[in-house]
């Protein structure tokens, strides 16, 4: 796939804020409980052998953070006072791109959000065990979401590449003139691009800014409405009885047994 057509599948994309609100929308549809437990579920806690623990693994200041992280680095380019200035911003924006795509909180609560959506139970210890490597994460997430008749499905295939994040994550790329050349680069794979146009590069970290801080805004979103309805009582089978949601004196979120 050759940088132009990687442009052009960009344009035809859908907005952003519509692709993850139609996300959301559709967890919600089949099950509130559930999605309010999968909005908290990244902050701190886990469900096993039918306790109710918190849990440190999933890098609660990662999620506090990314949306003002990349609302920092996308900035315009041409708006910069010198050249040197957008090289130093864009290897931000390559950094930014791999983290957030690799980031296990992150690909939890979308395949998360796509199972629920999907009618399925709450999985208290999805991708904790035995985790797919990314590409097969998104994968998962395309092919689901396509079932479901999501825009996320094109939206990630458009935006989402795993060629160019591992160039990214393994220093496998190198900026010569006005294109970003790809070592990684594999011809016989048609999802791959030799190189891309820095035009290109901006309009691909414009675009997945805008999904990530839609993303984010909208959990936030929801943690509020949650908390305007705290203890929230939440009753599902997978949990083996009722528990209620609510924030411990600390800020964080606890599940606690109903009585």
């Amino acid at each position: 796939m050759l940088d132009e057509h990687f442009a052009a599948r960009l344009n035809l994309l859908p907005d952003a804020r519509e692709v993850v609100d139609e996300l959301f929308a559709a967890a919600r549809n089949n099950s509130e409980a559930r999605l309010f437990t999968a909005v908290v579920d990244v902050e701190r806690w886990i469900h096993d052998d039918k306790k109710l623990l918190t849990c440190q693994m999933l890098n609660h200041w990662v999620v506090q953070q990314f949306a003002e992280y990349f609302s920092q680095v996308n900035v315009r380019i041409e708006k910069l006072p010198d050249q040197s200035m957008g090289n130093l911003f864009r290897r931000l924006q390559m950094l930014a791109y791999s983290q957030f795509w690799e980031c296990h909180s992150i690909q939890r609560l979308l395949r998360q959000l796509v199972q629920i959506a999907e009618g399925k139970e709450y999985d208290p210890r999805l991708l904790m065990d035995n985790r797919p490597k990314t590409a097969n994460i998104y994968e998962w997430l395309v092919a689901h979401a396509k079932s479901l008749k999501l825009t996320l499905a094109e939206f990630l295939t458009s935006v989402y590449s795993n060629q160019i994040r591992n160039a990214f994550a393994h220093s496998q790329f190198c900026v010569l003139g006005e294109f970003i050349s790809f070592f990684n680069h594999n011809p016989s794979i048609d999802s791959h691009v030799p190189s891309l146009k820095l035009d290109t590069w901006d309009e691909l970290f414009r675009i997945t800014s805008d999904f990530i801080i839609a993303f984010f805004e909208a959990r936030r979103t929801l943690e509020r409405e949650l908390m305007s309805k705290t203890p929230y009582r939440v009753e599902l089978p997978e949990f083996g009885g009722p528990f209620n949601l609510a924030r411990d004196g600390r800020g964080y979120w606890s599940a606690r047994p109903a009585s």
